[in-house]
């Protein structure tokens, strides 16, 4: 719990100076959904940073070596499967868009 009194308060602008406004949104949703007050933990929005850096530099890796990756046509049933997962949900974002 923030508190100007234990010193652990931090403006909205101080936050998102801090851990940039992605580590916040991680950390912020991850700061509880019941009725209790949320508990926003800067370990948390730490850790989200972390795995935003691990995520990019991934990518980038990926990106680098696109020309090792599998390419030729979607034969395999994991393919259709996963082709199909990525229509279905193109498909509910599109209607939620809509509503």
């Amino acid at each position: 719990q923030m508190s100007k009194s234990t010193g652990n308060f931090l403006t909205l602008t101080q936050a998102v100076d801090k851990f940039s406004a992605d580590g916040m949104r991680l950390a912020l949703a991850d700061a509880g959904d019941t009725v209790e007050d949320a508990n926003f933990v800067e370990a948390m929005a730490d850790a989200g940073i972390l795995r935003l850096y691990t995520w990019v530099e991934w990518v980038k890796e990926m990106i680098a070596n696109r020309d090792s990756l599998r390419s030729g046509p979607a034969s395999t049933f994991n393919d259709r499967v996963f082709a199909s997962e990525i229509n279905a949900g193109i498909m509910k974002t599109e209607q939620n868009y809509e509503k």
